[in-house]
């Protein structure tokens, strides 16, 4: 059946192209309904019949796409591809079929199926550039195909249709040498249909170079065609045998093989291939103004062809650039995303192993912090109990025996209140009372006729907020500088004042004493490494006859 020669048809498949616009809800995959639609996109009378093909062979694409069947999707738009060559929309066709090929790119199975598919799709790639009268693409195409085939009949249709490539481009010895390659196969496996076209051709091909074969090969195949009762044939033999003598100016023999090519054409009423005649008729005019008309009319459409098809290519390209462009675009931001993704996972897992790495070692601080307030309670209950009581009971059977040495009295009762002080400093923190008056109770036992101790703000921190552990730190370093105080500072005056600040809580000690040159001693070490382990922060200021001055940050 002739394709369909319909304006509004290139314009409307264009339009269903560019704009994908499926809004078909029901979707069957039976046999019937498949040939039937089949039928109509492959042999359409109407632009309706094309309408339905286009749209059932779309949407049944997208189906075989969502359930992942590569191969249905493929074997959809090879349909799609040959219904718009068979019309003439070549661009259109070309873009099909590379989606085609994409797809099988994409799976990367190789099996025997998707391997005819890709040998298919690149033989149809290459009749369509041949149409164009892209030869040389034409040629990388059919060499795929060659190179692909996993069987003679494919690989054979390959070499034939490059021949058929090689001819057009006047390369007629390659053509001859291809064409001769698939002779016998073709002769002894092929229908005659098959065999006839093989020869004509071959014969064309061999008439170019003058080779003695060249007549014979084309009147077997006019032969054979005129048996089959094949039209096309016959009037493609007609027409070669024509220019075969032709060429050799044998003018009135080839106007008898254009007569009847012409009354061939004339009965089966097809108007392309008599207007194709009547042109090469032309060439055969004797009348100058005739061949000057037949060489101007074939330059003019030349020149129109050519410019339609760049014109049709930039087009095509222009949109395929765009959709790449688009594509690309999208994978970018997939990828973006991707990236995205990733690096919150991976900075997600980094916090993640950062808290954990932190809460750790935190828990491995306030262990270790918490072995060494055990293991000073342990020697404060050591010294209170072995040490401190020996001493007592020497003192009380000094006094049981009268013993008068006042001197050694005062000495034994001076160790026995050292100890009960280091029992004391070292001893365990009574925490279940109120932390306030706990440390009330610490300056108060530093209060003397000669040292007062004031202690302010303390009602104004949330105690019950504070860990158990940083309430016995505290607690010791307030005792251990209160202690030195004692020791060392003669001071009249101490302040210790506690505030709440937007970072935390914020305790000042000032004293009036003698001050030193700063330099950090056991008992400052001390205090720094119990305010460090609760990750607090301290600062010590003193000079000489100034007094001294702790800042500490919790």
């Amino acid at each position: 059946m002739k394709p369909i020669k319909i304006s509004s048809l290139r314009c409307f498949i264009s339009l269903l192209i560019v704009s994908n616009l499926l809004c078909f809800n029901a979707y069957a995959q039976n046999t019937s309904d498949y040939l039937s639609h089949r039928d109509l996109i492959l042999n359409a009378k109407t632009v309706s019949d094309l309408d339905k093909g286009y749209q059932y062979f779309l949407n049944s694409k997208d189906e075989h796409l969502k359930t992942f069947d590569t191969i249905g999707a493929v074997s959809d738009l090879r349909l799609l591809s040959i219904a718009l060559k068979d019309q003439g929309m070549l661009y259109e066709s070309e873009a099909y079929a590379i989606e085609a090929l994409e797809l099988l790119d994409k799976s990367k199975q190789n099996n025997r199926i998707e391997n005819e598919s890709r040998v298919g799709l690149n033989n149809h790639l290459g009749l369509i550039n041949q149409d164009l009268g892209n030869y040389t693409a034409a040629i990388t195409y059919y060499n795929k195909v060659i190179a692909k085939a996993d069987n003679i009949a494919s690989r054979n249709t390959g070499i034939k249709n490059l021949a058929v490539v090689y001819s057009k481009t006047k390369q007629y010895k390659k053509a001859i040498e291809r064409f001769l390659s698939v002779l016998d196969y073709t002769t002894a496996n092929e229908s005659k249909h098959k065999i006839a076209r093989l020869l004509d051709n071959l014969g064309f091909a061999q008439s170019k170079i003058n080779s003695p074969e060249a007549l014979e090969n084309l009147s077997t195949s006019l032969g054979i065609s005129k048996t089959l009762n094949h039209p096309s044939g016959i009037i493609t033999s007609y027409l070669h045998l024509a220019e075969y003598y032709k060429d050799r100016d044998e003018k009135k023999k080839a106007l008898e093989f254009v007569d009847k090519a012409l009354a061939q054409s004339k009965s089966i009423k097809n108007k392309y291939y008599e207007a194709k005649i009547l042109s090469f008729k032309m060439t055969l005019n004797d009348n100058l103004e005739v061949l000057r008309y037949k060489t101007l009319n074939d330059s003019i459409q030349e020149a129109k062809q050519r410019y339609k098809n760049q014109f049709a290519s930039k087009k095509y390209n222009f949109f395929k650039e765009k959709r790449r462009a688009d594509k690309n675009k999208i994978l970018k931001e997939e990828e973006k995303s991707k990236r995205i993704t990733y690096q919150s996972i991976a900075l997600s897992g980094f916090m993640l192993t950062l808290f954990i790495f932190i809460r750790l070692k935190d828990k491995h601080k306030k262990e270790k912090l918490q072995q060494v307030y055990d293991t000073e309670s342990r020697i404060s209950k050591k010294v209170h109990d072995d040490i401190a009581n020996d001493i007592y009971q020497v003192m009380t059977s000094l006094q049981t025996n009268g013993t008068e040495n006042t001197s050694l009295k005062q000495d034994i009762e001076h160790i026995y209140e050292k100890a009960r002080d280091i029992s004391k400093q070292f001893g365990e923190i009574d925490l279940d009372n109120d932390f306030k008056t706990t440390l009330n109770d610490l300056a108060l036992k530093y209060n003397t006729t000669t040292t007062c101790v004031i202690v302010k703000g303390i009602s104004k921190i949330s105690w019950h907020k504070i860990s158990a552990t940083k309430k016995t730190a505290l607690y010791k370093v307030l005792q251990e500088l209160l202690i030195n105080m004692k020791k060392h500072s003669n001071a009249a005056l101490v302040a210790i004042i506690f505030e709440n600040t937007s970072k935390g809580i914020r305790i000042n000690y000032n004293d009036d004493g003698i001050g030193c040159q700063l330099k950090k001693s056991n008992g400052l070490l001390n205090v720094e490494n119990r305010i460090k382990a609760i990750n607090g922060t301290i600062t010590f200021e003193s000079e000489l006859n100034k007094g001294f001055k702790v800042k500490i940050a919790l």
